[in-house]
């Protein structure tokens, strides 16, 4: 028996040995038929653009923009104004006891809009107004910078403040300004008669300060501030307050409490752009314009890119910015960060706040060195566009291609929108856990002559 198994195991060993030639040349291609062949072919196709009116984003953000500012290379104006609700903490502890508090009457109230950075002069003269809304904003709904103030309040009446402002505080002393710890702030005072309606409620219904909830319908539903005069300085404002002084009742002393605006209730940015339509019509590029302003459309050609049926291992397209010839000290920045997402699925995609899938949506990063973004592989995009159409006509055999063209003059068209990556660090990797619209202020146009809108695509075929 011993010796049946050592004369297999040598045969089985001679045959290893055979196998084993140093020739690998047919690696690879050996496990296709002899007769088949596999031939890669690259080919440029090229698409059109053009720019078009993003008219409104959805305003999902953590900053408010706040102010007023006129592009010198466009003579465009953008204006930002916002909306804000007022946070009370769970548990009716925001206050001390009803009976701590002396009198009925508050010292000051006021109004704060803190930030850390801003966009332009800091040195402009601006002025502010400050209304009380009398509609809620509600829960759950998905506010469009678009959004019309004058459906939450009467824009019309007297406002209950008003403040001029610079975004340096010049009233300060030199080593505050200077101060890492400064966090600068527009202070708004307030009529006091709104801090004694709020104690007055909180004496008389305790119940209303357990939670935000609770606190805005039955206290205070906000309010609106818009920018009056002024221009070329727009505020990045990460937190709001709305803050009410008393005086305790055992040692004179005084008490601030602080309502704020924060990310936990609603803060809705309202936008105005003016001047784009010329931009729009500007036939030398197509434009990028943020917050809310332009974006440029790509029409890709599915029909003669899918049209030897070849199998589409890769598409790439690079987009060529002009740069710009201003010469003024504060302009708009350029946008990082591109997304490339079907333009039927623009809306749904911020929605239902998404990440890119690679076939309906991809983004890109800017590359300062050569002044481009680049799209590396947007084939599942191309074949996204083809299959729909093909699984629609299908499905419905009376009708043509050309029905579905014109039921859908989209289906082959993508948009290119500014936008910003919300990341998580862990282990030294980085992920993208959101993506958000660019609400910050850009410029920049991209080159629109055949050249610069190559589709260039490689495909694989087996002959």
């Amino acid at each position: 028996m011993k010796k049946t198994i050592a004369l297999c195991s040598a045969a089985l060993l001679l045959l290893f040995a055979a196998a084993c030639d140093d020739n690998t040349g047919s690696i690879g291609i050996s496990i296709t038929p002899s007769t088949d062949s596999i031939a890669v072919h690259t080919r440029i196709f090229h698409a059109s653009s053009r720019s078009i009116l993003a008219d409104s984003v959805l305003g999902r953000t953590s900053t408010v923009y706040f102010g007023r500012y006129t592009d010198p290379e466009t003579n465009t104006i953008f204006e930002s104004n916002f909306m804000t609700q007022f946070n009370c903490a769970e548990g009716g502890n925001v206050f001390p006891a009803a009976d701590s508090i002396r009198g009925d009457s508050t010292v000051k109230t006021e109004l704060r809009l803190f930030y850390t950075s801003w966009f332009g002069d800091k040195s402009n003269a601006m002025q502010l107004e400050v209304f009380l809304l009398d509609n809620p904003l509600l829960e759950g709904q998905l506010y469009y910078t678009n959004v019309d103030p004058a459906d939450y309040c009467d824009v019309e009446k007297e406002p209950i403040a008003v403040k001029s402002y610079t975004a340096m505080d010049y009233a300060l002393d030199d080593d505050v300004l200077e101060d890492e710890d400064h966090y600068h702030n527009v202070c708004i005072p307030l009529p006091n008669e709104i801090g004694n309606n709020i104690l007055k409620e909180y004496r008389a219904h305790p119940e209303y300060f357990d939670g935000a909830s609770s606190f805005i319908d039955n206290v205070c539903q906000g309010v609106y501030v818009r920018c009056t005069q002024g221009d070329g300085t727009v505020l990045n404002i990460s937190q709001i307050s709305l803050n009410v002084s008393f005086v305790m009742a055992s040692n004179d002393s005084v008490y601030t409490t602080q309502f704020m605006g924060s990310q936990e209730v609603l803060q809705v940015n309202s936008f105005h752009n003016d001047g784009l339509q010329p931009l729009v019509e500007d036939n030398e590029c197509t434009w990028l314009k943020t917050p809310a302003g332009i974006f440029t459309e790509i029409t890709l050609p599915i029909d003669e890119i899918t049209a030897e049926d070849d199998t589409i291992n890769s598409a790439k397209m690079v987009f060529t910015r002009y740069n710009r010839n201003s010469s003024e000290e504060f302009h708009p920045g350029i946008p990082q960060t591109l997304l490339m997402v079907r333009k039927a699925k623009m809306t749904e995609f911020f929605a239902n706040n998404e990440l890119t899938d690679n076939e309906t949506s991809v983004y890109t990063s800017f590359n300062s060195t050569y002044n481009t973004y680049t799209f590396g592989n947007i084939a599942n995009i191309i074949s996204s566009c083809k299959n729909e159409r093909d699984e629609w006509l299908e499905e419905h055999p009376s009708t043509s291609t050309k029905d579905y063209e014109a039921l859908f003059p989209d289906w082959n068209r993508v948009l290119l929108v500014p936008i910003s990556l919300l990341t998580t660090t862990s282990n030294n990797v980085t992920t993208t856990v959101g993506i958000r619209h660019d609400l910050s202020i850009g410029s920049t146009c991209l080159a629109n002559d055949p050249k610069h809108l190559e589709v260039r695509v490689i495909t694989s075929a087996f002959h």
